[in-house]
Order: C-alpha cells, then sequence, then structure tokens
C-alpha cells in the first residue's frame, strides 16, 4: 500500500526512524557491556597472579656456614631447573665446583636437592650447609668465580630465571618464556 503525495508536490517529511535508534543504542550497550567484561576479567587475572606470585631469594648464613633459597613471596615456587658455574663453566655438583675453587675435595657437606620441588611461600631451604669453617671459607671468599641459577615458576606457570650470572642488576631476576632456559642444567 503506497501512500499517495501530498497535493503541494512536496516529498512527504522524513520521520525519525526511532527503531534504527533503539537498535543503535542495543549495540552500543552491548559494546560496553563487552569491554566492561574484558576489562574485569584482564583485572581478575592480574588480581590472581598478584596472589600466586612466587619470589625466591638466595642468601647465606656465615654463622651456620650455609648458602640458602628462600620463597619470599605470597605464593609456590616451583624450581624446574638450578644450575651452578664456576669460573664460567658449569659444574654437575657441589663437589665439582669445591674442588675446582679449592683444588681438594670438600670434606663434609649437608645439600639439599632443590630441581624439580616446590618451595611453599615464606619456605626456606638449606642447598649446601658446611661442616666446617674452612669449606665454607673457600666458598664465601669465591666471590664472581661462583655462580647460581635458579629457574621458577609460579602455579600459573608464568616463569622467572634468578642468575648469579646477569650483567645488570635488572636482569638478576627476570621473566623468562619457560624453564629451563636454554638447555637444562646438568647439577643434579
Amino acid at each position: 500500500m503506497s501512500v499517495p503525495p501530498p497535493a503541494d508536490g512536496h516529498p512527504p517529511p522524513r520521520r525519525f526512524n526511532w527503531d534504527m535508534l533503539a537498535a543503535l543504542m542495543a549495540v552500543l550497550v552491548g559494546a560496553c557491556a563487552l569491554g566492561v567484561s574484558v576489562y574485569t576479567a584482564f583485572l581478575q587475572r592480574q588480581q590472581i597472579e598478584a596472589q600466586a606470585w612466587p619470589y625466591l631469594q638466595m642468601w647465606r648464613s656465615n654463622v651456620e656456614w650455609r648458602y640458602a633459597l628462600s620463597n619470599r613471596g605470597v605464593g609456590p615456587a616451583q624450581v624446574r631447573d638450578m644450575k651452578v658455574f664456576v669460573d664460567g663453566v658449569e659444574v654437575g655438583s657441589w663437589e665439582q665446583a669445591f674442588e675446582r675453587l679449592a683444588g681438594r675435595p670438600l670434606e663434609c657437606s649437608k645439600q639439599s636437592f632443590v630441581s624439580r620441588r616446590v618451595l611453599a611461600a615464606n619456605e626456606d631451604v638449606s642447598v649446601l650447609q658446611f661442616c666446617n669453617e674452612a669449606d665454607f671459607a673457600v666458598f664465601d671468599g669465591a666471590g664472581p668465580r661462583i655462580q647460581r641459577e635458579f629457574c621458577y615458576c609460579s602455579l600459573l606457570d608464568d616463569c622467572w630465571l634468578l642468575s648469579e650470572r646477569a650483567a645488570t642488576e635488572a636482569d638478576y631476576l627476570r621473566r623468562v618464556d619457560a624453564c629451563p632456559v636454554d638447555t637444562p642444567g646438568a647439577f643434579r
């Protein structure tokens, strides 16, 4: 059914299309809701990452003659790989490291295996404890000759490399795509 033209010969006035406006408003509201949902998911992911964030620290005790590793983050740390270097060469054990540093065998020590281990938040583990001060002094006096690396991940598979081989302070602890970095360590 067609509407006859007006008698004066002018086309009929255009009427505002309210249905089109309602449809455009619905699309705009939907796009805003999608944007809010994406942003909320992003914020929730960041919050979960913060709640699962591990933070490993290496330290030593001159009183107990030991080297230790601590998780000072809020989430567990999955230590996936450990490497030890003496004079830039990777070694496979504390005994090998000590022999390279001192030129003699290690007399006595207590060792904890940390690769493929999970450290809970605020957990400390003695990586290496010496039975006498003389052997501890060899390691303690070695300074930059001995360097350790620990590659670890959070429960969300966000990974970090803690490395005494880092050229800068910013690289001492850095994010990595996965552990182990490059190749698995020989330290077992």
